[in-house]
This record gives C-alpha cells, structure tokens and sequence, in this order.
C-alpha cells in the first residue's frame, strides 16, 4: 500500500486583534479622578493608559468598567468615558502621548483619534466586582473575534487583576482561548497613599528549599472576616506577630 503524504496546513497569518480592559476604579473612593485620568502630567491614570495602549495597538475594541458603584446616577464606566470626552484635547499634556502621538496637538487630528476611540468604546455597566470585570469583557471580546486581552489598572491593582484573569480564563471553558493571550499595562496612579511596593503576595508553596506549609491559604480567609470584625482581628495580629518578633 502506498504511503499516504500528509501535509501540515499553515494558516495565513494575520494580524492578532487586540481588546482592551480599563478596569474601574469606585466613584466614592479617595481621589476617583486622580487615580481615574491622572494627578499630574508624569502621573498618567488608567483611562489615558487605556487610550494610550488601544491606539498604540491599534485596537478592535475598548471596555471602560464597571457598573460596581455609582454617584448622581452615573456608573463607573459612563463617569470614565464622560471623562475622557471632555479632556480628550488634555491627553498631548502627558509625555507618551506628546512622544508617540504629537499630532494630538492638531485639533483636527485630535478629533479624528477620538473618534477612533469612540468607535472602539463599551461601557460595562454591569460588573460589580474585578472577576465580574473579565468575565463579561471575554464574552464580549469574544464576540468580536479579539485574540488577545491587554488589562489596565494601578499598580496597586494590577496584580490581582492579573491572577484573577488567570483563574477566569482557566476556570471557564468557554473563555479559555484567551489563557495564554493575557497582557497587563500599569497606570501611574495607585490607591492614594500606596504604591506597588506595598502590595503582598502569598504563592502557594513550591520551593525545595522553604516550608511546605501553606500560609496563602490562611492568608486568603482573612478576606472573609466581616468589616466590623477587622479592627478586633488586626489587634490580636499584631500581638501574635510581636510574639514571633516581626
């Protein structure tokens, strides 16, 4: 019998189309519109980093979130966008857009990458948490055929966002095709008065060389204590850690 040749099929490739996530930031939090656009021009927020990335990356679509609070009636993302509609002109003041988008300084110009962005934009006005965040944007990215996911959040942020679009994307079967097409951008705005250096992290144990004792999952309950609680808990902490003279 002859032997049958098979032949391996390439697609044609083309480029990868690319969506983009600016997560939300609580309307009734501490300096929402500085950590929201910015506090000065070398400290870029998260919606002018959004914007940034989507036209640097020539993006398919743009998500502002998220629905999780509200302040006049107005969620997150409709707050975001309103926003960026009216300081869109202010966008040349920060040095990566006066950098890779001097023509913003052009009205007509500046007008024309609005309207790039406005035709790229949704308002998730749904969301009430991070999770709630990914979800919805991988349904609705996946919808509009995007291969991969660029998410934009603080410093102070980010890390979490990171790990919980791992799980989702892992978790869920239907979103899976974006687990290994997840990038991450930081703003320059964090939490006010915190910077990443302040962020902990606990991973699972894995090193030869260290305690195979799991204190990530002790660690991750304390998110459950109620908010009434916590005060109570952080004394009693704080005595146990002097104990052992950390």
């Amino acid at each position: 019998m002859a032997k049958q040749n098979r032949v391996l099929h390439i697609p044609e490739h083309r480029d990868q189309k690319t969506g983009v996530l600016v997560h939300g930031y609580n309307l009734n939090a501490s300096l929402w519109e500085s950590v929201t656009w910015g506090s000065s021009k070398d400290q870029m927020g998260r919606i002018p980093m959004g914007i940034f990335v989507a036209l640097s990356e020539k993006a398919e679509a743009l998500i502002f979130g998220s629905g999780a609070s509200e302040r006049e009636g107005i969620k997150e993302s409709e707050a975001g966008a309103l926003m960026m509609r009216n300081r869109f002109d202010a966008l040349i003041d920060f040095p990566l857009f006066k950098k890779f988008f001097p023509k913003l300084k052009n009205s007509n110009s500046a007008l024309k990458y609005k309207n790039q962005i406005e035709s790229i934009l949704h308002l998730d006005r749904i969301s009430s948490n991070t999770i709630e965040e990914l979800e919805n944007a991988g349904r609705f990215f996946l919808k509009q055929n995007i291969d991969r996911i660029v998410v934009i959040s603080s410093p102070t942020h980010l890390p979490r966002c990171i790990r919980d679009a791992c799980r989702v994307f892992e978790e869920n079967k239907d979103l899976s095709y974006f687990r290994n097409q997840i990038y991450a951008v930081p703003s320059m705005t964090g939490f006010p008065g915190y910077a990443a250096s302040d962020v902990t992290i606990f991973e699972p144990p894995h090193r030869p060389d260290r305690s195979p004792l799991n204190i990530s999952s002790v660690v991750s309950r304390i998110h459950k204590i109620p908010d009434s609680a916590r005060g109570t808990f952080i004394q009693r902490l704080e005595k146990l850690l002097a104990d052992f003279q950390v």
